[in-house]
């Protein structure tokens, strides 16, 4: 045999081999990139999810309610929570510890708010179908007193400097053209007075703690109502622009900024509480009712009877951004948010005849994360 004949074949075999080689290695390397890229989009699919601002970790069924639910309270230091069940003519009681309720405060025409006062160990309630504010002991919940106001008492706010709580009460649900701003003291069981305020429907207030200005949602003319308790007056109305219907109202006094949800067209509304200038507007979730700011997160919530809980968020006091829509139940119109405790709170009410939502009322409890 020729040996340079030899020598090319050695040298065309091992370029054979290195190339096979080559290829090969390719391939496992593109295997290894592809899975290195899955991998890594898994892995920010499950960073993302675990960012999730709200999460359901437990649900509280209440079979033997029918309809709406309205505010609720809270008993931080002895762990109950208190619900108003409208329709059901109660509030309910729960332990925050256990999850569980543990009673129902009957013989109530129409309660929709309730504040615990742990200093005095009273409960008050707005009673609107009676037109009062009820006070009960707050350990055997046996009546106290009561405080009469118009037919058709509903929102409410409480000062906690003064003891004053601030009741919405008559409008049209009295059938009347007007409403009262209720004034009564918690500390004497009293009706201390009224704010005539020419306007049938006001929903949600705020107070501000470093002056003695109040804002109220003056629903029925689409703005909001400005009020100096000291004078007990109102003194000034800011128009809502670019929407109707504003009901939640939250304020971030430090910066001021004043938050608002209006319904026609559902709309997230930041103004400039100084002066009612409208900062910014993004899209909100059909039948908001309330609405909370979490200052240590830069969030707000937004709960809706639709049945999503939008989560809006404050990059600073002029820009905001819809953080996430967070899937809830239909129904899930009013809540509550415990910064405590970590915690939303959303009462469901069960959804009538053929209506989509909840077969069973319940309790649904985020954690805010």
């Amino acid at each position: 045999m020729n040996p340079s004949s030899n020598f090319w074949e050695d040298r065309v075999k091992k370029a054979l081999v290195l190339f096979v080689a080559l290829v090969f290695g390719l391939a496992s390397t593109g295997r290894a990139e592809n899975s290195v890229r899955k991998k890594a989009h898994s892995t920010k699919a499950k960073v993302a999810a675990g960012k999730a601002p709200l999460r359901l970790v437990k649900t509280i069924l209440l079979p033997d309610i029918e309809g709406d639910f309205d505010h609720f309270g809270i008993d931080l230091k002895g762990n109950r929570l208190f619900l108003t069940a409208e329709d059901h003519h109660s509030v309910e009681v729960f332990n925050l510890k256990s999850n569980t309720r543990i009673h129902s405060i009957g013989g109530l025409d129409e309660p929709h708010n309730v504040r615990y006062l742990p200093d005095r160990n009273k409960l008050v309630v707005v009673d609107g179908g009676a037109g009062e504010v009820k006070f009960l002991k707050g350990d055997s919940y046996k009546p106290i007193d009561s405080a009469k106001l118009l037919e058709g008492a509903d929102s409410a706010v409480f000062d906690p400097a003064s003891g004053y709580l601030y009741v919405a009460a008559g409008g049209k649900d009295a059938n009347l053209d007007y409403s009262n701003l209720s004034l009564t003291d918690t500390n004497g069981d009293k009706h201390l007075g009224d704010i005539r305020i020419e306007s049938p429907i006001l929903e949600a207030m705020a107070l501000e703690k470093s002056g003695p200005r109040m804002f109220v949602s003056d629903t029925a003319h689409s703005q909001v109502l400005i009020i100096d308790r000291e004078k007990r007056a109102v003194v000034t109305k800011w128009p809502v622009t670019g929407s109707q219907n504003n009901v939640t109202v939250a304020l971030d006094e430090p910066n001021h900024r004043l938050f608002l949800v209006t319904r026609t067209p559902p709309q997230f509304v930041v103004m400039d509480s100084e002066n009612g200038k409208q900062i910014t507007s993004l899209p909100a979730v059909t039948g908001a009712d309330d609405m909370f700011f979490d200052a240590a997160r830069k969030r707000i919530y937004v709960t809706a009877r639709e049945g999503h809980i939008m989560v809006y968020e404050q990059k600073d006091p002029d820009t905001y951004s819809l953080l996430a829509k967070v899937p809830g139940s239909v129904g899930g119109k009013t809540s509550l948010f415990v910064p405590e405790l970590n915690r939303l709170y959303v009462a469901v009410c069960k959804a009538g005849g053929s209506k989509k939502g909840s077969k069973v009322a319940k309790v649904d409890i985020f954690e805010v994360q």
